[in-house]
């Protein structure tokens, strides 16, 4: 063994990140043995489960965990004020630890249970003892159906979002599954061995499956089969254009040069690539080219309308219309946002037209919320020679009033090109030097942002607010709003209104009664049956083709294939007066004939006596529109793409949510300025070195090492180019391919 002779740091997240694991193996066999004495379980969708048959009311009265760890820190901060500069998340944890084992060692047993008796009626102490019925014998043969079942579900829920898991997440989520029936964890360990994952011998633990790799596989193997074979994009060399640079022209330049049937175009946050797309779609078009403009996204569709693109739609809208002429050309805009299933739907479908594709995007940005970022498997191992943007002009000294606000935007957009260049490091000291970290006491916080808040929209500047997770999203949110009221900047007037906050599912959650509790409601985001779009539902069961849902006294049953179709929303009450701000969750037509879009940030004007919203820019919001949350701060990801003059960062100290990209994105938002405010600056600036890449399953795979021993393999696909659908039959089954998936699972109900 290396003997090292200085101290070493224990880098303890992967066992943090494994805490889950272990929490889900010892509820298994509670709720096992709670079975044998003859309790039921409810299995809740948060994790954790409860007694059948003991109310929420008593779980509340005895749930006192967080009181207690609240109250206790609040007399250690008034011990030890040095400490409100620290991570209270870490603090509460460490209070959770020794709290408990201190109940444990002052309180005897004895005493807990008068204790707990005291708090119960009669009625309700009776009620609890009738519960424990006759010991149940457990079975002694495990259920390999219900293991297999539970390991299917798991494998759909996650590999929804990621394309490569540890194999511990998949017995997790199974065992959370199943939780209390006769299987194991040396079960699941058996079955999961037993299906033929892909992993890779160095880390054997990570897994993904045979579909997922052959996703990605098909995606890079037909952009490599189309290099250099078609003509150029561009007959003639494209005119000069004022509102062009040199680096943008040359830009357009090598994108109508470019030959492959995927051609990539990247380039940072605020570096012109909207501007050359849109010179490069004219050019298209002034040849006689057919041209279809799409982006991911509603709200991006709506921008590339502002900045007069030809006709644009999303890419979902334009997969079901299934709508290109013949050698179309379709440009994508934050391509990079796609996952690994729509592009290849989205390639198989230009391919069989003989369309040709130009993707526009930034890897070093947010990438999908689904599966396989595939603009990162393209420019990794596709062959492909990216046309890139580098100078950033969003943030332009050219802007300042002052020479020391000049100074300002131009260390500014040093620190964004160093975030840009991958170096984290320099970008952090670059903002702190510019003195935009402001470190602050845990409980000043949202009060130091509220203020700087204030500061600039009195100032008249536009400014968005950010942070990492939606819990300081709704605390910071919550400050602003009471900032602003005291201001007098809103209403006078609150009226509360019933909004509706969409639970975040996977398609495999959707179809789990554990999603729907009673507090919570089905709302169709698109027509279902005779039921328009916002149409409220109520759930009441899983079926195996999909899901019984309750309208207008009516049963309708939403299949399977359709579950993108609706969101679960848990209603919550919020208080509007004029002037507040709201972002909006929903794509919907509104009756007037204006549209609502998802993400987009909006400002009340009034709301009406009927519940309907009037909004600043005119539009109304209709009274069955409840699909929006308040809109000071946002997310990063809720940021993206868009652009205000100054960003304030509100530090959430999770370091699960902090990276390279969520960095990237959050510090590049603003024109002129930014400012940071965190409780521990330190642990800031080592969480944002973390990569926020999802690893692909072609790396798992060592796809790079497996095609350069295969070279005949490249010379088939350069031979037949033209005939991409064959060519990917045959050559799915080279190798690791040449073979279907070992097991198909349906759904089943539980």
């Amino acid at each position: 063994m290396l003997t090292v002779n200085r101290w070493k740091a224990l880098q303890n997240y992967e066992m943090l990140k494994a805490r889950k694991f272990v929490e889900n193996v010892y509820y298994h066999e509670l709720a096992k043995a709670l079975g044998r004495f003859g309790y039921g379980i409810r299995n809740l969708h948060r994790g954790d489960f409860q007694v059948e048959g003991v109310s929420e009311e008593i779980c509340e009265r005895f749930s006192k965990r967080h009181e207690q760890i609240d109250e206790g820190l609040r007399e250690l901060l008034e011990r030890k004020p040095e400490l409100a500069g620290g991570n209270r998340k870490d603090l509460r944890e460490r209070l959770a630890t020794v709290e408990r084992s201190r109940k444990m060692r002052d309180i005897p047993r004895s005493q807990l249970e008068e204790l707990w008796i005291a708090q119960l009626s009669r009625t309700e102490s009776d009620n609890l003892k009738a519960l424990g019925r006759h010991a149940v014998e457990e079975p002694m043969a495990q259920d390999e159906h219900v293991a297999n079942e539970a390991l299917s579900w798991a494998e759909e829920h996650l590999f929804d979002r990621q394309s490569v898991v540890p194999e511990y997440a998949l017995w997790r989520v199974a065992l959370e599954r199943a939780r209390g029936r006769p299987i194991t964890l040396e079960l699941l360990k058996r079955l999961s061995g037993e299906r033929g994952y892909i992993r890779e011998s160095t880390l054997p633990f990570q897994v993904t499956t045979k579909a997922v790799l052959a996703r990605e596989w098909e995606i890079v193997a037909t952009a490599k089969a189309g290099v250099s074979r078609c003509k150029a994009l561009l007959k003639t060399e494209p005119s000069s254009s004022s509102d062009l640079d040199d680096e943008q022209e040359t830009a357009l330049a090598r994108l109508g040069q470019s030959r492959d049937f995927i051609t990539v175009f990247r380039g940072g946050a605020g570096t012109g690539k909207s501007f050359v797309l849109r010179e490069l779609v004219s050019c298209l078009q002034r040849q006689g080219v057919s041209v279809t403009v799409l982006a991911p996204q509603r709200q991006q569709v709506i921008d590339l309308t502002r900045a007069d693109f030809p006709a644009p739609t999303t890419v979902a809208d334009f997969l079901i219309r299934n709508e290109l002429t013949e050698h179309g050309i379709v440009v994508v805009d934050e391509a990079g946002q796609i996952g690994a299933r729509q592009m290849l739907r989205l390639i198989r479908f230009v391919a069989a037209r003989g369309g040709r594709l130009i993707l526009s995007g930034d890897t070093r940005q947010h990438g999908p919320v689904e599966a396989s970022d595939a603009l990162v498997a393209l420019e990794r191992y596709a062959n492909l020679k990216p046309v890139e943007l580098e100078r950033i002009r969003r943030q332009d000294p050219n802007l300042a009033r002052t020479s020391k606000e000049k100074e300002q935007i131009a260390a500014y957009r040093r620190a964004v090109q160093f975030a840009a260049a991958g170096r984290l490091h320099r970008s952090f000291m670059e903002l702190e030097r510019m003195r935009a970290v402001v470190s602050c006491r845990m409980g000043e916080q949202p009060d130091d942002l509220a203020k700087e808040y204030l500061r600039l929209v009195e100032q008249g500047h536009s400014t968005v607010v950010v942070s990492q997770t939606w819990s300081e999203v709704h605390r910071v949110n919550e400050r602003v709003r009471a900032a602003l009221k005291e201001k007098g900047v809103l209403g006078a007037e609150d009226r509360l209104i019933d909004a509706l906050e969409k639970v975040d599912l996977t398609p495999a959650e959707k179809r789990d009664e554990r999603a729907y509790g009673p507090d919570r409601v089905i709302v169709f985001n698109q027509r279902i049956q005779k039921f328009a779009p916002g149409t409220i539902a109520r759930f009441v069961e899983v079926l195996d083709q999909g899901v019984l849902a309750e309208v207008q006294d009516e049963l309708v049953v939403v299949q399977g294939r359709n579950l993108d179709r609706i969101n679960v929303c848990r209603p919550l009450a919020q208080p509007l007066a004029s002037g507040d701000r709201l972002q909006l969750k929903a794509n919907r037509k509104l009756q007037s004939g204006a549209s609502a879009t998802n993400g987009e940030l909006v400002t009340v004007r009034v709301v009406r006596s009927d519940g309907s919203i009037e909004l600043d820019d005119g539009r109304i919001l209709d009274a069955g529109y409840r699909e929006f949350v308040p809109g000071y701060a946002v997310t990063s990801y809720g940021s993206q793409g868009k652009t205000v003059d100054y960003v304030l960062f509100s530090d959430s100290t999770i370091k699960a949510a902090t990276n390279d990209q969520q960095w990237y994105v959050t510090i590049s938002r603003g024109r002129r300025g930014i400012r940071i405010f965190t409780p521990d600056k330190e642990k800031l600036r080592e969480n944002v070195m973390r990569s926020g890449q999802r690893r692909l399953a072609l790396e798992l795979s060592a796809f790079a090492r497996r095609s350069s021993r295969f070279p005949w393999a490249d010379s088939l696909l350069h031979r037949f180019g033209q005939r991409i659908t064959s060519l990917i039959h045959r050559a799915r089954c080279f190798h690791q391919f040449n073979h279907e998936l070992g097991y198909k699972h349906g759904h089943k109900t539980t």
